[in-house]
């Protein structure tokens, strides 16, 4: 049996379990116990490309009928695929999978000031709620004990001197947060590509610590025996356990060197020039991660030089700075993830999605604007090629098929195989009031 000096001993020579161990202290309700599906759904994975700062939709994917002042809106529009989805001539890798995408214009109800447009893009909550990713972990179960199911993948790779910053989301931890649901739902950030999870390695053998787990196990199973109402300590146990395997699972999963010596896989990624390098390696990862079960991966845009480096643009000089960086800096990774997924056959059961917090328009065109966004979607069963909802001429209102934040995440739900009605935790429910919008699934 441990004794309390080599019990004390073996947690200071330990530092990769501790390190990592509470981030999976409900590991057991996250990888164990997954909600029976509602119904058959195809989505096992979702990679989230957010675009922070709020993207405008007159720009990207939703072409205005009426143009009242042309030095805003220097880009053409071309129609594209056999769908002739229109696509702006920002994106000309994107135009080529234009059959893949879902397109939906008529997003509305977000909340109009970045911080609080962040949380509730992610939440529907402007206060505190638990993220789409963590409802979506919670519903599923994870796809692989070994790995975190919900990850926030920031970071610049090595040798980018472009990019401005890392990227990240606004509204912070919380935004990818899981509120009122187990901690461990929450996203795990990812800052650093060459050690993304840091503290890993410890100094014990492969079977020293195997016998410390054993010992550990067998003392705080004669102590849970004569206090079986410490439940937390069982779990705390499993959640070492978790570490342990995460030693081995998570090094590999990060490891993209072998496919990086690949001139296609550098070249469908866009690995080599400095404007997409940290962008594609982030998107070659979420690839991995869903290729090993991960459930919900968010990659934020990186800032860019000129403007005020990310999606917020308010002005034709900004305009013309930045977003052609932000597209360029995006537009072939993308296009190469969607290819790639296409090839190894995920594509069916990822489901691809980029947007922001909010979208422009109003009194000066380019204003912070809740009432119309653009979001688009591509893989998990929804309808490739296709345009939902509409905006009035200007782009600044949704008329047609409009679609509520909430209802995009019910929707993402719904192709997940859950019912957002059917889904609580201990009092803490989803939105029971939103609509899942049929039209959008395929």
């Amino acid at each position: 049996m441990i004794t309390r000096r080599s019990f004390l001993t073996g947690i200071a020579a330990a530092p990769g379990i501790l390190a990592t161990g509470s981030l999976w202290a409900d590991d057991k309700i996250v990888a164990a116990n997954p909600l029976p599906l509602h119904h058959p759904g195809k989505v096992k994975s979702i990679i989230f490309y957010y675009c922070k700062g709020g993207p405008s939709q007159a720009h990207t994917f939703d072409k205005p009928g009426r143009i009242e002042d042309p030095a805003l809106y220097p880009w053409d529009f071309q129609k594209c695929g056999q769908s002739g989805l229109e696509i702006s001539e920002l994106f000309p890798r994107l135009q080529t999978v234009a059959d893949d995408l879902c397109v939906i214009r008529s997003g509305y109800g977000a909340i109009a000031s970045h911080a609080e447009a962040g949380l509730y893009i992610f939440t529907g909550a402007s206060k505190l709620g638990a993220s789409l990713g963590a409802w979506m972990l919670h519903g599923l179960g994870s796809g692989n004990p070994n790995l975190p199911g919900h990850v926030l993948l920031t970071g610049r790779a090595a040798g980018d001197k472009w990019a401005v910053s890392d990227g990240e989301v606004h509204g912070g931890a919380r935004a990818v947060g899981a509120g009122g649901l187990p901690p461990a739902l929450q996203a795990q950030k990812v800052s650093d590509l060459q050690e993304p999870i840091a503290n890993l390695d410890g100094p014990l053998t492969g079977a020293a610590q195997q016998r410390w787990l054993a010992e550990l196990r067998a003392t705080n199973a004669a102590f849970a025996a004569r206090h079986p109402h410490a439940a937390q300590l069982t779990a705390r146990d499993e959640s070492y356990r978790s570490a342990y395997r995460m030693q081995t699972a998570a090094p590999e999963a990060f490891d993209f060197s072998q496919e990086a010596e690949d001139p296609a896989i550098r070249k469908l990624y866009g690995l080599d020039p400095q404007e997409t390098r940290s962008t594609g390696v982030k998107l070659l990862l979420a690839r991995r991660l869903v290729e090993r079960g991960v459930r919900f991966i968010v990659v934020p845009s990186v800032s860019v030089p000129g403007g005020r480096g990310d999606w917020d643009t308010h002005t034709p000089t900004q305009v013309r700075e930045a977003l052609p960086k932000l597209s360029l800096a995006c537009d072939q990774p993308l296009t190469g993830l969607i290819t790639d997924l296409k090839q190894r056959g995920l594509l069916d059961q990822t489901l691809v999605v980029w947007g922001g917090e909010m979208g422009r328009g109003g009194a000066g065109h380019m204003n912070h604007n809740g009432s119309a966004f653009c979001w688009w979607m591509a893989g998990g069963g929804v309808r490739p090629g296709f345009v939902y909802g509409a905006t009035d001429e200007q782009g600044f209102t949704a008329v047609e098929k409009p679609i509520h934040v909430r209802d995009l995440h019910a929707t993402m739900l719904w192709m997940c195989g859950l019912d957002h009605r059917q889904m609580q935790h201990n009092g803490v429910g989803f939105d029971t009031t939103c609509k899942v919008a049929q039209g959008i699934i395929a």
